[in-house]
């Protein structure tokens, strides 16, 4: 089968299914504009540690790890349990309570089994890339699979350079089919411009800003236009590196943190050492603590 005819095999069949699930709403999304969006509080923060078999065990933060796996299965793998069913039967209604701040936060939604927070590599110009017309990078797989492009509203396009889309909920419906700076300047495997840097370290805030506001205390991150966008691999994981160590983001805000990138170089080019995506941010990123 084509990838065109999976898409439109897609978009047929998802309304049968969602029709037995009253209570999912797969258009349900938001868009948040960095601007709008104030810094995290950390008084808001869980305050969760490292493990009592890391070596800096009871220290707030959390190792990041490095996948070189599809990212909706990278997801399953952290969170085998996220069903329909757990979801709506753990729900409670997500107003503020008085807590114990060393325990849980104070203005984020709690208790819910929430999903794992997944950042999509969007294109800013079309609801997912082009993948109705059989075209293939991270976005058009995540639509292939699943029904995010139903909360992906046109409205929404194009997406402001410092904005997200929030989508609270996709369903998965098939297994894996294996928005950055258009493809910007780069020098010595670096952002050519200063400006194009910092724009790419201020869409990577706004994604952890909302994800950790939503209550998303796992997380998915990616290769931020370093596929068809061509931006430089190794700065863009130095810059997800310098933006998860700021003051904004320390204290135990995230349970896990994991980088699904598909390697794109193969043979001995390719794996942890390789001049590949995977290997590039495997090198920069891999047991990093934040």
């Amino acid at each position: 089968m084509q990838l065109r005819d999976v898409a439109a095999e897609t978009i047929k069949v998802l309304p049968d299914i969602l029709s037995q699930l009253p209570n999912f709403d797969a258009s349900a999304s938001s868009i948040h504009h960095l601007k709008d969006t104030a810094p995290l509080d950390p008084r808001d923060c869980p305050g969760f540690i490292l493990p009592a078999d890391d070596e800096k065990a009871g220290e707030k933060g959390t190792r990041i790890h490095i996948l070189d796996q599809d990212t909706f299965d990278t997801a399953l793998q952290l969170q085998p349990g996220t069903t329909i069913n757990a979801l709506t039967q753990s729900a409670t209604p997500a107003t503020p309570e008085v807590q114990d701040h060393a325990t849980a936060p104070t203005n984020l939604p709690t208790k819910p089994l929430k999903p794992v927070a997944v950042l999509n590599l969007a294109s800013e110009k079309h609801a997912g890339g082009g993948w109705k017309n059989g075209a293939l990078a991270q976005e058009e797989a995540l639509c292939f699979r699943s029904s995010l492009h139903l909360s992906l509203h046109s409205t929404y396009y194009p997406i402001p350079t410092l904005s997200c889309v929030y989508t609270p909920n996709v369903l998965l419906i098939r297994t894996a089919i294996v928005a950055g700076l258009r493809h910007p300047d780069a020098k010595d495997g670096r952002f050519a411009m200063e400006g194009e840097r910092n724009t790419t370290k201020r869409k990577i805030r706004i994604s952890l800003r909302v994800a950790a506001r939503q209550g998303h205390t796992k997380v998915i991150l990616g290769a931020l236009g370093c596929g068809v966008f061509a931006n430089p691999p190794e700065d863009v994981a130095q810059c997800f590196l310098e933006v998860l160590r700021e003051d904004e983001f320390q204290g135990g805000w995230w349970e896990d943190v994991l980088f699904a990138v598909l390697d794109n170089a193969r043979g001995d080019k390719g794996g942890k050492d390789g001049s590949g995506n995977f290997g590039m941010f495997y090198r920069a990123l891999e047991g990093k603590i934040v």
